[in-house]
């Protein structure tokens, strides 16, 4: 936990390597989460800026919950790398609570190796700061809860903190959203506590978006017009330089793809962890405006769930991982002349072509691959591979 803090902490405050490390930062959505963090502190409305077009380049884009957090941390230290350490000090959580969710699992060591020093996080969670850490870290908190007997003597329940724990996810992303039946259906006894926990999580969500109402309602306008149109590594985007997008079948699939998850965990084929991972590939694969960070967060929820640890795998994960986060540094740079190299997108394609897309899925595809084939084998996969003693 240490050593990825301390990788972190130096990627952030690089000293006299700075220029090199710089040239492979993508500050873009990082600027967008400082600058509406910033102008609240001032006390004006970011969401209103943004929505009357006041804002220039920079944006509001996120729940108000996200913004509340950014603004607090800004608070204590007005610089965009105070949001950085933010997420470096998650990223360090997030080491411990794999530790501990996977405290009976061979995937632990592996894991929190892995995320503490695989290029999978430290390009596209790190390099290219991104706020999937927090998510990450309430997804690694509702595992665990997952994890828990029923029937503890807590205060409060862990099925209660799930919903409450999902219910924070999907103010922050909106990602819990994909999974949110089968979980309710998971933690609830009865239709009583089923309808329970659906007003439960309601209510959380809606408590959560009070702060700067309805100025915030333009970011889920904005939203709606960017998953219409295909873009960054989205398979949207993939199929239109194919000459074959059609936005009414893509939905459609991911409809009976989703239907189809649900299914199979109603009649018990796969589990509550399975069901989440497999879920969220698709809510995330389906929108048209998928980059490669929303990519590299599937491949984490899918590693999860496979057994990744023999050497062959590992092998595959961490090359793959770093080829992945070489084709995403690779292609959206420019200026290798001035280091002496040759371009490189030669190899990789420019950002957003066929052929980078393509070469950024090779990691998703061979955990994907993991999965389905130990599940057909009757491996170990989902809740057998993550609490088994």
């Amino acid at each position: 936990m240490l050593i990825g803090l301390a990788l972190r902490l130096f990627l952030i405050f690089p000293g006299p390597l700075t220029s090199k490390v710089e040239f492979f930062t993508n500050w873009a959505d990082l600027r967008n989460y400082y600058w509406p963090a910033q102008t609240a502190l001032t006390g004006a409305n970011p969401y209103a800026l943004w929505a009357s077009g006041k804002s220039g380049e920079f944006r509001a884009d996120m729940e108000p919950l996200e913004l509340l957090v950014y603004t607090a941390t800004v608070a204590v230290w007005n610089n965009m790398r105070a949001i950085q350490m933010l997420f470096a000090l998650f990223d360090a959580i997030n080491i411990a609570l794999l530790g501990l969710l996977l405290k009976n699992s061979p995937l632990r060591l592996p894991f929190q190796i892995f995320y503490a020093l695989g290029p999978l996080t430290v390009y596209n969670l790190v390099l290219v700061p991104e706020d999937k850490t927090i998510v990450l870290t309430l997804t690694f908190v509702l595992f665990y809860l997952l994890t828990l007997p029923r029937d503890l003597s807590w205060r409060v329940s862990p099925g209660t903190l799930v919903v409450i724990v999902a219910a924070l996810i999907g103010s922050f992303k909106w990602l819990s959203a994909f999974f949110l039946l089968p979980l309710l259906l998971f933690v609830s006894q009865d239709v009583r506590a089923f309808v329970k926990n659906g007003l439960l999580f309601g209510a959380v969500v809606a408590l959560s978006h009070l702060p700067w109402i309805p100025a915030w309602l333009y970011v889920y306008e904005f939203r709606f017009t960017r998953v219409t149109a295909p873009m960054h590594v989205s398979l949207s985007a993939l199929l239109n330089a194919l000459g074959l997008f059609n936005k009414t079948a893509i939905l459609g699939a991911a409809v009976v793809a989703m239907l189809a998850i649900y299914a199979l965990f109603w009649f018990k084929r796969i589990d509550i962890f399975e069901t989440i991972a497999l879920s969220v590939m698709v809510g995330v694969l389906w929108t048209p405006d998928m980059d490669p960070v929303h990519l590299s967060l599937v491949v984490i929820y899918l590693l999860l769930v496979v057994d990744w640890t023999s050497r062959a795998r590992l092998l595959t994960v961490w090359g793959l991982s770093a080829w992945g986060a070489a084709v995403y540094a690779i292609s959206t740079r420019t200026g290798y002349a001035r280091y002496g190299l040759p371009d490189l997108r030669i190899v990789t394609g420019v950002y957003g072509s066929l052929q980078m897309i393509v070469l950024s899925y090779l990691l998703f595809v061979a955990v994907l691959g993991f999965y389905l084939y130990d599940k057909w084998r009757g491996r170990a996969v989902g809740k057998i591979l993550i609490s088994r003693e």
